[in-house]
Parts: C-alpha cells; structure tokens; sequence
C-alpha cells in the first residue's frame, strides 16, 4: 500500500513540474491533464498590403541589388488578381474634416470638400449626408497610426479633426 501510494505521489510531482515548466516556457498550454505546444500565431505586416513589394525589391538600395527571375506569368496573375478586386472594401481609418447640421452646412461640406481636394489632391475626399449631419471625410488609411500622423498635419486647417473607423478602398 505505502509503495502505491509513494509511486502515485512521484507521478503527481513528476507530471506537476513538467507542467509547471512548460507553463514557465510559454511555449505550452494545458488542457485538461494533457500538455501540448502552443500554436504559432502568424504574423502579417499590413502595411505591406497593396504594395508591390517585388518591384520594391529590385530597386538598389545603396548597398546592392536583388534581382527576381520569375516567370511573366507569376506577374500577371497577381496583377489580375489586383485588378479582379479594386471593388473590395477593407476596415481602416478616415479622417473627418467637417460635420455640421447648420443651415449652411450642405454650401459649407461642398466648399471644404472643394478646397481640400484642391490643396491634398493625393487623398480622396468623400463627401456624405446622414440626416441631418453632413460630413467630409477624406483618405484611405490602413492603421490608425497613419490617419493620425495625417490628422495631425492637417489639423492647423481644419482644427476639429477626428478619426472614424470605416470601410476603406484599397489605397493605391
């Protein structure tokens, strides 16, 4: 009986320290009385997104130069695959410039919609009525940290600026 018990009690401290180790790791989780390795999560730069970065690639850079041999065909299938989804919608960031519900607000958000085109021709400007607001949103922007930095530089023209989270195109 005590030999039992004492072997029962080893496989607990033994089964306990390996699982307290893996804990320690990070590398492992456990689940009921089992321990497995954790799976890797995969790590995507959206910034990356849209941009051709083969073509990025083969620019000289200062130090040297890579060069891609690959077949035409590669190239036109993922141009085709660009162009196939143009319509496409992703979640990213705008920055409102203007929303108002005066009496003058329609006159105001087409005059500022007119005059920021005109002076950021690189930035879309959308243009919208939800009554009884109208608002001026303007850019495409992936993350949150790019509609700030440029919230930020436009925001001595248009001091209310703020970011709204919506379905962006693709930027170009």
């Amino acid at each position: 009986m005590k030999t039992i018990r004492f072997a029962s009690v080893a496989v607990f401290m033994l089964i306990f320290t390996l699982v307290a180790s893996a804990q320690k790791a990070n590398e492992y989780v456990v689940t009921d009385t089992s321990v497995a390795k954790a799976p890797a999560k995969p790590v995507v730069d959206s910034m990356l997104v849209g941009i051709d970065i083969l073509e990025n690639i083969q620019s000289e850079n200062g130090t040297g130069m890579v060069v891609i041999h690959q077949s035409s065909a590669i190239k036109n299938a993922i141009n085709n695959h660009i162009s196939a989804n143009k319509e496409r919608k992703i979640q990213g960031y705008r920055v409102r410039i203007y929303f108002d519900n005066s009496k003058n607000a329609r006159n105001q958000s087409d005059y500022i919609a007119h005059s920021f085109a005109a002076a950021h021709p690189e930035h879309k400007v959308y243009r919208s009525h939800v009554s009884p607001y109208f608002k001026v949103t303007v850019g495409d922007f992936r993350t949150k940290t790019e509609a700030q930095i440029f919230a930020q530089s436009i925001s001595g023209q248009y001091p209310s600026v703020f970011l709204v989270k919506e379905s962006i195109n693709f930027p170009d």
